[in-house]
Parts: C-alpha cells; sequence; structure tokens
C-alpha cells in the first residue's frame, strides 16, 4: 500500500484567523502597485495612497494610511 503524505498547513505570519485579501486589489510587486496608487492620486487629488506587502498572502496592496 502507498504511503500517504499529510499536507502541509501553511502558516502565516501575524495574521487574524480567517483574515482574506479577496476584497482587495493586488498587486504582484511594488512596482505595480506604485503604478496604480500614483494614477488614483492624480483622478484624485485630495486621496494620499501608501502600497504595503501583505503578510496574509505575501501581495501589494493600497492603503490610505500611512504606517
Amino acid at each position: 500500500m502507498p504511503r500517504r503524505n499529510k499536507p502541509i498547513k501553511h502558516v502565516y505570519r501575524n495574521v487574524k484567523p480567517g483574515a482574506t485579501c479577496d476584497s482587495k486589489r493586488q498587486f504582484i510587486n511594488e512596482r505595480e502597485a506604485v503604478k496604480a496608487a500614483e494614477f488614483q492620486m492624480l483622478v484624485n487629488l485630495n486621496l494620499e495612497l501608501a502600497v504595503y506587502q501583505c503578510d496574509a498572502c505575501f501581495k501589494w496592496h493600497l492603503t490610505k494610511s500611512k504606517k
């Protein structure tokens, strides 16, 4: 009988259980996120955006708050 391997359980750093990034815009790299943030700030001059790398999905997101 073949040996059954247990599936690897991924553990994310500093993430609350049930946290999801599905509703957020996701960017593959920082450069693409910065380009999108700059475009949005040109469209709306009152908007200030920053980019950050997510601890849950390791992709880049936009935020209004500066860290």
